[in-house]
């Protein structure tokens, strides 16, 4: 299959890209930095752009089956528009290109209806912390809940962690799992890259957790 993903020099998507190339799928990887993927392989084509410039990506988006966005803000907290203006942007040029299907993240601490976004913890250390990016990612899914011929899936993980991938994770609608806290980004990547081949989640919001 031939996809296209966005956000792949930062951490999660990375172990997106990586998994992706191991099932011998066909990516495209937008960069504005292709030398920090440090990653060659016959089935990778890196493209030097900006997804604010659609004409750097538009031909090999157009040649996609599949559109994967990890795109994010790495370790700033700063106001940002990277989900709800750039993830617009990726829809727009989907919807150009006729690519349907779209797979995204955001997360599950803002979901002030989750029953796990009220713990101390949460509500009052990292609510506050990450409003200006969870702001962003609410105006993200909002889009995507309005928008029309994109056959959307939102994955909402839990505390993202660094580690080795270990195959066992739970997943739920909306919510966080229950006593869910924390996922590795390789089980994260593991479950994203699993949804290539399913529309079980297709205009869903599906949270994950251990």
């Amino acid at each position: 299959m031939n996809i296209f993903l966005f956000g792949a020099t930062g951490g999660t998507g990375k172990e997106i890209l990586i998994k992706l190339l191991e099932r011998k799928h066909q990516v495209f990887v937008l960069a504005r930095n292709p030398e920090v993927l440090n990653i060659t392989n016959d089935n990778l084509k890196i493209i030097k752009g900006s997804i604010y410039n659609p004409e750097t990506y538009q031909n090999e988006l157009s040649q996609c089956d599949l559109v994967i966005s990890a795109l994010g803000t790495g370790t700033s907290r700063k106001p940002t528009e990277i989900y709800s203006k750039g993830g617009q942007q990726i829809i727009t040029e989907m919807q150009k290109a006729n690519v349907k299907r779209l797979i995204t993240l955001t997360a599950g601490a803002f979901d002030h209806t989750d029953p796990a976004t009220q713990s101390f913890i949460v509500k009052y250390i990292v609510q506050p912390l990450f409003k200006n990016i969870y702001s962003d990612m609410q105006k993200w899914e909002t889009i995507l809940e309005n928008s029309t011929g994109i056959d959307w899936t939102i994955v909402r993980p839990s505390r993202l962690m660094n580690g080795k991938e270990k195959g066992k994770y739970r997943v739920q609608l909306d919510h966080c799992p229950k006593g869910g806290r924390k996922i590795n980004r390789s089980d994260l990547a593991h479950f994203i890259v699993k949804q290539v081949n399913s529309n079980q989640y297709v205009h869903k919001k599906v949270a994950i957790a251990y």
